[in-house]
């Protein structure tokens, strides 16, 4: 029983911050969409749109893709949250995450590589060779 109690200790202190506490409240969140229209060639466009802690839905229109971002700072609901979505040119969704975020702290950039709270995603054109990759930081 005590090797329990010892692995429940050493996994909750995995699970906190360096002293315990949660990671302070990121003042914005920057998202970066990086676009190619064939997955044989190098990245052609990337580009960057930032939210403040207010609510807010901005865009990147791309040849044949869509980058959707949606921030809400939970004022009205109580429930803070980023939701991300990538459209086909005729607006149908191919990919769609909501990452739920803490009222009073983080989102905690835990991703290698710099691709921040989200991890580094990609998404496909049905009807084309076209990738979208895209990844989001709190700062």
């Amino acid at each position: 029983m005590r090797k329990f109690w010892i692995l429940l200790g050493l996994l909750l202190a995995a699970c906190s911050g360096a002293d315990g506490s949660a990671p302070a409240k990121a003042e914005g969140v920057i998202c970066t969409a990086a676009y190619r229209t064939d997955v044989n060639q190098s990245i052609e466009w990337e580009e960057t749109i930032t939210f403040t802690d207010n609510d807010a839905e901005q865009m990147i229109a791309f040849a044949d893709m869509m980058f959707h971002a949606a921030y809400s700072a939970g004022e009205t609901d109580n429930e803070r949250n980023l939701r991300v979505w990538v459209t086909d040119a005729g607006g149908a969704v191919l990919q769609s995450t909501l990452y739920q975020l803490p009222l009073d702290s983080g989102p905690q950039n835990q991703f290698a590589g710099g691709h921040g709270f989200t991890g580094l995603h990609y998404s496909y054109a049905p009807d084309s060779s076209a990738e979208l990759q895209f990844w989001c930081l709190g700062e």
